[in-house]
């Protein structure tokens, strides 16, 4: 054989060896590629609407869902009825599809149980601004403020006390119109829970119902009574709220417009001639 044809003879089998390597390297690549790896989930309870804060969680407000485990955070609810079954209590708002987890709810005592022996509870209208606007969370501590009207006469003894019709009939005059004093009154009143009040029957959901709210808390039987009287007589009262660990009772005086006027010096102005 000449020269030439061994030359090409020899090519010729080099690029058929390279060619199977080539195609044996292309198979096994794509055989043996692996399969991208299934990412792990877990079913977790997620916010089927919205939640307002202070609501108490319903079988309708949340439902399970799959999740990745790397976007579940700690704490988060696996079972729909460990939020409905213990009447839990948002404690922020919490938006439609959101994981709960157990820092944003608070779980209240059931009824009857957990009440010291030389306590009671007592609900009181959210109607001051605190309250209204979700300022004061189960858990907190505060104090009622009232302002009152009073006469400024003469001293009233027990045989002085007269009826509303005696008073009109003998018309007795006051020395002085009426004057305002505020008071702070209860101090440290443990707010154990937030309660809503209960929906309309057929409510439509798109349409919600504003409804009201009342702070439950917890007092001495004594203190209970005086609160009873301080909305039956005065009507509205204010809350303060104090700082957790503070368990203070603070000595304040009354306020009227004669301590305004002593404190701060105000001088009334001479009238003109």
């Amino acid at each position: 054989m000449k020269r030439r044809n061994w030359i090409w003879f020899i090519a010729s089998a080099l690029l058929a060896v390279l060619a199977g390597v080539l195609a044996i390297y292309f198979i096994g690549g794509q055989g043996g590629e692996e399969a991208p790896a299934e990412v792990a989930k877990q079913a977790v309870v997620v916010a089927r609407a919205p939640i307002a804060i202070n609501d108490i969680v319903r079988v309708d407000y949340v439902m399970l869902e799959e999740r990745d485990l790397d976007e579940i955070p700690s704490g988060a609810f696996v079972a729909v009825t460990d939020l409905t079954e213990e009447d839990a209590i948002a404690l922020r708002d919490i938006g439609q599809g959101e994981i709960l987890v157990m820092e944003d709810f608070y779980f209240p005592d059931d009824e009857g149980l957990g009440i010291p022996d030389d306590k009671v509870r007592v609900a009181l209208p959210a109607q001051d601004i605190l309250s209204k606007w979700g300022a004061i969370l189960p858990g907190d501590h505060v104090d009622v403020l009232i302002t009152m009207d009073v006469i400024l006469e003469k001293p009233m003894y027990p045989w002085d006390l007269r009826t509303v019709e005696e008073l009109a009939l003998y018309g007795v005059e006051r020395d002085q119109s009426f004057d305002y004093v505020s008071v702070l009154t209860l101090q440290n009143l443990e707010v154990v829970q937030i309660i809503d009040e209960p929906a309309p029957e057929g409510q439509d959901p798109d349409q919600p119902v504003v409804r009201n709210q009342a702070l439950i808390l917890q007092m001495d039987p004594q203190d209970a009574v005086v609160l009873r009287y301080l909305l039956d007589v005065v009507g509205g009262v204010t809350l303060a709220k104090r700082g957790a660990e503070n368990e203070a009772l603070f000595n304040v005086q009354p306020v009227n417009i004669n301590y305004l006027m002593l404190r701060y010096g105000v001088i009334l102005p001479q009238p003109l001639e």
